[in-house]
């Protein structure tokens, strides 16, 4: 992800829950203020014109414990909001990562599926590997849909565009290796990919997962 993203993702609006707890938080601060104010004024009644049987040391002593019950709050509220901060990113992060190997593992399938024979398929994988790991096919695949994605680097590379076809075998992988899609949902499929068609012949051995 470039500069030019993160800031873009930096300056996104901030949603109710943030801006609720951005708004809780900037109370608790003017009310730590406050009690400033207090003691502040606490203080310079007492050294300047004390005022008879006011016990000025109790006084100071409860809106202390106020101020630092305010500040442990204020404190405990911004942790939790870092905390939430925090999971949403390491969630993302997560959504990016099984997005990208979906999309990789899609491709490699196009590679195996189209191969004659075992030696094919090595030359094939390989070729693909080699390919995936290119930084403009990244972006790609970053930017795009996983339909998209596909569909485009199936173009791209002269792989048929059976989009569905690459992407279910690419998804009966990754339920095997133990990974589960993202909370948001799947894609929808691109209106030009075809639908997919049945694949006759040989399976040398199944795609590389590894």
């Amino acid at each position: 992800m470039d500069t030019a993203q993160t800031d873009l993702e930096s300056e996104a609006p901030a949603t109710p829950a943030e801006e609720r707890a951005a708004r809780h938080l900037r109370m608790l601060a003017r009310a730590a203020d406050v009690h400033m104010e207090i003691i502040e004024t606490i203080r310079a009644e007492a050294v300047e014109a004390p005022q008879p049987g006011i016990d000025y040391g109790q006084r100071l002593a409860v809106v202390t414990k106020s101020l630092r019950l305010t500040l442990l709050l204020e404190d405990k509220f911004a942790n939790h909001r870092d905390e939430r901060r925090k999971a949403a990113a390491k969630r993302e992060a997560a959504q990016e990562d099984w997005h990208e190997l979906r999309v990789k593992l899609a491709m490699m399938g196009a590679a195996y599926e189209v191969s004659e024979d075992a030696e094919e398929v090595d030359r094939r994988e390989d070729e693909m590997q080699e390919r995936l790991e290119r930084p403009e096919v990244a972006e790609l695949i970053e930017a795009s849909r996983a339909e998209v994605a596909v569909a485009a680097l199936c173009r791209r590379w002269g792989y048929p565009v059976r989009v569905k076809q690459w992407l279910e075998m690419a998804d009966e992988a990754m339920e095997e290796l133990g990974f589960l899609p993202p909370e948001d949902g799947e894609e929808d499929d691109p209106e030009d990919a075809p639908a997919p068609r049945s694949v006759a012949g040989r399976r040398p051995r199944p795609p590389d997962t590894g």
